[in-house]
């Protein structure tokens, strides 16, 4: 079952990095408004310093690959075709949410199987 593209308050209790980690998903893929990114900067600066690119930030804190921006979009446009092929819409609030669940559970998850690598 895909994740909802509905806001859901109780998914992010206890897991304020969750949250970041879906709105650098939506910043990688067009889908963040200057407005959120500017919200998402200021925390990020706030809690790990860094400065106005709050993403190489981010890459920098959770050791993630340079290029995902880039994974992030191709998995993205591959997405949205497998949806479209099979008569779906893929908002991308649910695409940010099922990426976050399925390859960084590890980061805000400490119950977690799969371990940081």
């Amino acid at each position: 079952m895909n994740p909802s593209a509905n806001p859901e308050p109780e998914r992010y209790q206890g897991r304020p990095l969750l949250i970041i980690i879906e709105n650098y998903i939506l910043d990688s893929i067009g889908a963040l408004e200057p407005e959120r990114q500017d919200q998402v900067r200021g925390v990020v600066q706030r809690t790990f310093g860094g400065a106005d690119d709050w993403k190489q930030t981010m890459r920098g804190v959770l050791e993630i690959e340079e290029n995902l921006d880039e994974q992030l979009n191709q998995m993205w446009l591959r997405n949205q075709e497998l949806a479209r092929s099979n008569g779906v819409e893929l908002h991308p609030v649910q695409f940010a949410k099922m990426v976050a669940d399925q390859n960084f559970a590890h980061l805000f998850d400490p119950g977690s199987p799969r371990e940081p690598g």
